[in-house]
């Protein structure tokens, strides 16, 4: 695939490729598995979530998922930099999903290099604000996105390979708009 190439870096000196890390509300979903799966041909997919980790059938659920031939690892966010340290998947290629900004904050303070992260869908909830029409903020969010930001990591949003990445640095830096507003009012 050949734009994937940009999306592609090293962590730190392990012999495994991440080929994408994305932060999603969502988890392991249809844009991870088929639009991005699809378009990086990843090895495995990495869901690094410390409540889905612990939870026996959340976790199997999530291990099952359909992701085109690619295997599925569920593990606590510690436990992933410890992983891609001691080689256990060296040679393949990863797509990793952490579900919010804090948790990628978490996983560069654990040691894991990420030049680049993708931000795909942080949907709207009481308290947060839209960046974009699939990223929506809260006051913690944007701490840790700066945070993020601050560490040496660029923030991409970008819901599927098709779309063009939008940098986030310079909408998170503006002044905040109006919190909590419902963008589509229920009928």
């Amino acid at each position: 695939s050949g734009s994937a190439a940009a999306t592609r870096s090293a962590c730190g000196d392990v012999g495994a490729s991440l080929a994408l890390v994305r932060i999603d509300d969502r988890l392991i979903h249809g844009q991870v598995t088929v639009a991005w799966g699809m378009w990086l041909e990843p090895d495995r997919i990495v869901l690094a979530n410390d409540e889905v980790a612990s939870t026996p059938w959340r976790r199997e659920l999530y291990a099952d998922s359909d992701t085109l031939g690619a295997a599925v690892s569920v593990v606590r966010i510690d436990e992933l930099g410890a992983a891609l340290r001691d080689g256990r998947w060296n040679g393949e290629r990863l797509i990793v999903v952490v579900e919010s900004p804090a948790d990628l904050l978490r996983l560069l303070e654990s040691g894991v290099e990420v030049p680049s992260a993708n931000v795909g869908g942080m949907h709207f909830a009481p308290g947060k604000r839209e960046l974009l029409p699939y990223v929506y903020v809260s006051d913690d969010d944007v701490r840790a996105m700066k945070a993020v930001i601050a560490r040496g990591t660029g923030l991409r949003a970008q819901d599927v390979p098709q779309s063009g990445p939008v940098d986030l640095a310079p909408l998170i830096a503006r002044p905040d708009p109006p919190v909590g507003k419902d963008p589509k009012p229920r009928a």
